[in-house]
């Protein structure tokens, strides 16, 4: 693993040439929501996303946003992540960049170890809180407590918004609900899927830059070290602010960091692998 990045922002861009390797206009992003939310949740990030050049596409998993209607499985969320993949590489002609938050961020680690057998079709990962490997037990105690909050008026359906409003701020509680909050069934089957996942495996065989970027105060970074060792190319990134929801509650400063890390993957993919 490289060393420990927390708190440290460079000021990375994209033109010039590092290492003698030109580099090219950025690579496509996928990317892929958390629990009960739906694409809507990278609303905030696409106008920055897209005005540095980046295509984007924002699947939803089974049982979310426009699938509401379909079961979750983890078959079903590896089709969806890995045909979104897929569909902008063959599109582009480039390399793809995967970003996953939250369950989908530990969804989108799974995809990538997938895609790695792919020659040329990743570009990197980042996940964003997403730095825990849950087992049955724990699983099924998230996925409880997850469950047991839509006793709070108005968050099963987010009816107005609120009370999400008093934890998102307007802004980021429109993208949070825009594409409707999925059913609580889709829970336990989700977590069940990621706690049958050997996460530090799979990150063994991812063959791109991995990034984990989260926020000092994310609950989901029990696991950040030894998750970010296990990729040959890991790198573990503690933001100094923010918590688990801080792509909604911090667009602006979030989504600057993420163009930082994609735009060093790049450079760091396009860089021959002996240096010259």
């Amino acid at each position: 693993m490289n060393s420990d990045d927390e708190g440290v922002l460079d000021d990375a861009v994209l033109d010039g040439a590092v290492g003698g390797a030109l580099l090219t206009a950025p690579w496509p992003v996928v990317l892929v929501h958390g629990t009960r939310t739906s694409r809507s949740q990278w609303d905030l990030q696409l106008p920055s996303l897209r005005a540095a050049g980046h295509q984007v596409d924002t699947p939803d998993l089974p049982g979310h946003g426009t699938r509401r209607g379909e079961p979750f499985t983890l078959g079903y969320a590896m089709a969806a992540i890995q045909e979104a993949v897929l569909h902008s590489h063959e599109h582009s002609g480039e390399r793809v960049h995967l970003v996953g938050s939250s369950l989908g961020g530990m969804l989108a680690i799974h995809a990538a170890a997938n895609l790695s057998a792919v020659p040329g079709a990743l570009g990197s990962l980042t996940a964003c809180g997403a730095a825990l490997q849950p087992g049955p037990r724990g699983a099924r105690l998230y996925g409880a407590l997850i469950r047991g909050t839509d006793l709070v008026p108005g968050m099963r359906t987010g009816l107005h918004g609120h009370p999400f409003t008093w934890i998102l701020g307007q802004d980021g509680t429109r993208a949070y609900l825009r594409g409707g909050r999925a059913d609580g069934s889709v829970v336990a089957p989700a977590f069940a899927a990621v706690a049958s996942l050997d996460l530090h495996e799979d990150l063994r065989r991812i063959d791109a830059p991995v990034t984990f970027l989260h926020g000092r105060g994310d609950h989901l970074r029990a696991h950040e070290r030894s998750l970010a060792a296990a990729a040959p190319q890991g790198r573990l990134e503690v933001l100094p602010y923010g918590d688990h929801m801080v792509n909604l509650k911090m667009p602006g400063r979030f989504t600057a960091d993420l163009l930082r890390v994609l735009a060093r993957a790049q450079r760091e993919q396009r860089v021959p692998a002996d240096g010259s």
